[in-house]
């Protein structure tokens, strides 16, 4: 698992990179509308699992706007590397499983751990549950799964979150789907990171519904 510093280094790579590309195209690619804020100082909201963050960018100078509140370094990083790797590739609903990302069976074992165990805890035993969470983010659909919740995490990247509740011999099961596009969106250790930070925002809108216990 990469540590705090590692998320440093990766972060300040990240702006460095940005900083010597074609924003604009960045943000065109991504789906994103860069605003004017005056002469020279541009600001790039980003929507991101429900609320917004902006990015400020000052002819080479990039940061993230305090303003926007707190983001944890990880999804800082997430958030960079979603502007510099978006290719504008169209989404279409054709979905594929982490296995099939390139290298997903290398990171499978953090994909579990972050995503789908969290997933079955909270919600395996309910998985109607989900449509509670959907009055706050994402829709229900009416497969895979005995209950799936689609998430629109960044404005090219959904993510559906799939439940199995089982019987007597078989116990829970969940998956994540994703767009095939999302591998023009994002590096396979990124989509890993999305995953368990989706599974978690669902959580955490279900624990203040007080639909799901506290010990995860």
């Amino acid at each position: 698992m990469p540590t705090q510093d590692d998320y440093k280094t990766a972060r300040a790579l990240a702006l460095d990179t940005l900083s010597k590309v074609d924003i604009e195209r960045c943000c065109i690619n991504a789906g994103l509308l860069p605003e004017l804020i005056s002469p020279g100082i541009k600001r790039v909201p980003i929507p991101y699992l429900g609320d917004t963050y902006s990015l400020t960018v000052c002819n080479e100078q990039i940061c993230f706007d305090d303003a926007s509140g707190p983001l944890k370094i990880p999804d800082q990083v997430l958030l960079l590397h979603y502007l510099i790797t978006a290719q504008g590739v169209p989404v279409g609903d054709e979905w594929i499983t982490f296995r099939e990302v390139p290298s997903g069976p290398f990171y499978y074992a953090a994909f579990i751990k972050r995503a789908i165990t969290p997933l079955v805890k909270c919600f395996g035993g309910s998985p109607s549950l989900l449509e509670e969470v959907a009055h706050t983010i994402g829709q229900v659909l009416p497969s895979p799964g005995d209950k799936a919740l689609k998430v629109l995490a960044l404005p090219r990247v959904p993510v559906v979150l799939s439940l199995w509740k089982g019987d007597e011999e078989f116990p829970p099961e969940a998956n994540l789907y994703f767009d095939q596009s999302i591998v023009s969106y994002l590096p396979t250790e990124d989509i890993a990171y999305l995953a368990g930070a989706v599974v978690y925002k669902v959580i955490g809108i279900a624990r203040n519904m007080a639909l799901c216990g506290p010990n995860l």
